[in-house]
């Protein structure tokens, strides 16, 4: 079952955010870097590699767009 939960909207690096997959509160700039280094080397154990929040946080940044939005 898929939750739809609006989110907070995070515009800035320094701006927090619920990271469902870690469980914790993170700031956008954390969940950037850890998401491209999982990805970037290949580290499948990671709780970043593949995640779907971070992927949406990169792709409406790198547009310039508020992610989580």
């Amino acid at each position: 079952m898929r939750f739809t939960r609006t989110l907070p909207e995070v515009r800035d690096l320094d701006d927090t955010l619920y990271c469902r997959a870690r469980r914790k509160v993170l700031c956008l700039e954390r969940c950037l870097d850890d998401y491209l280094q999982a990805n970037a080397f290949d580290v499948k154990r990671a709780a970043c590699f593949h995640c779907p929040q971070g992927r949406k946080n990169r792709e409406r940044f790198s547009a310039g767009k508020d992610p989580e939005s």
